[in-house]
C-alpha cells in the first residue's frame, strides 16, 4: 500500500519557487553568456540542485510491503521493519524533534522504532497510515 506525503503551503512554494528560479538563472546563463567553464559548472549545478527539489517533491512517499515500512523522499530512502515500532507520535507543529524527516508537512507522525532510532513522516491520511502498521504491529503505542 502506497501513501503520499502531504504537502503543506509553504513547502509546496519553496520546493517550486526556488528550483523554478534556479533552473531558469542556469538555462539564462547557458543560453545569453558567453559560454566558458564558470558559466557551464555553476549551471550544472543550479540544474541539478534545482531537478533535486523538484524530486523530492514529486516523489515523497511512503509504503508498506509485508512487514516493512518503506519511506522516499527524492534521493532520501530507507525501510524500517514494522515490528521494531514501538511508539507513533502526533507532531502538530513547526517544532521537530527529530534528524530524519522525509516530510513535506508540518502535521504529521513521529515514529520511534529499534532502541533510538526515529523518523518523521507527513503521509495525507494519517488515521489510515497508523491502522494499518497497527493491523502488522498492533504493540505500537499511540501517543
Amino acid at each position: 500500500m502506497v501513501f503520499k506525503s502531504s504537502i503543506h503551503l509553504s513547502s509546496g512554494l519553496i520546493l517550486t519557487i526556488i528550483p523554478t528560479i534556479m533552473i531558469s538563472v542556469a538555462l539564462m546563463g547557458l543560453l545569453f553568456e558567453t559560454p566558458n567553464t564558470g558559466i557551464m559548472i555553476g549551471s550544472i549545478i543550479f540544474i541539478l540542485i534545482g531537478s533535486t527539489f523538484f524530486w523530492i517533491l514529486l516523489d515523497t512517499k511512503y509504503s508498506i510491503k509485508e512487514n516493512d515500512l518503506y519511506y522516499c523522499s527524492g534521493p532520501i530512502r530507507g525501510k524500517i521493519d514494522i515490528q521494531s515500532i514501538r511508539k507513533i507520535k502526533h507532531q502538530k507543529g513547526l517544532y521537530n524533534e527529530c534528524f530524519l524527516k522525509p516530510s513535506l508537512d508540518y502535521k504529521g507522525l513521529y515514529i520511534y522504532y529499534n532502541k533510538f532510532d526515529d523518523i518523521y513522516l507527513s503521509p495525507k491520511d494519517q488515521d489510515v497510515f497508523v491502522n494499518y502498521l497497527l493491523k502488522i504491529n498492533p504493540k505500537i503505542d499511540l501517543i
